[in-house]
């Protein structure tokens, strides 16, 4: 996959803790896109008010983590069910490898 012309190719800053942000596998989801840039800190201010914020609103017990789409910059929020989900399920060794 060509990357000459994506926003964000090199590892971002968080602008809610200024931690440094790591790819997440994104290879099966919809996003076009072999990783998404992501906030992994648990001590990231969006991430711990995300669980009173959900339950507050929607009832449901979990948060959300930022995250930014390489290609074009946009920045967002990925659900996170559980303070390890993302981190045992969506870091990849190397996100860039062909399954061909």
């Amino acid at each position: 996959m060509d990357t000459t012309n994506w926003k964000v190719t090199e590892a971002p800053t968080c602008p809610h803790c200024k931690q440094v942000m790591e790819q997440m596998d994104a290879r099966h989801l919809d996003w076009d896109s072999p990783y998404l840039w992501v906030c992994y800190n648990d001590n990231c201010t969006l991430f711990k008010k995300g669980w009173d914020h959900m339950m507050q609103t929607v009832g449901q017990l979990v948060s959300y983590r930022f995250m930014i789409q390489p290609q074009n910059g946009e920045t967002g929020v990925i659900p996170a069910f559980s303070h390890d989900y993302l981190q045992n399920n969506g870091k990849p060794a190397n996100p860039n490898y062909s399954e061909e």
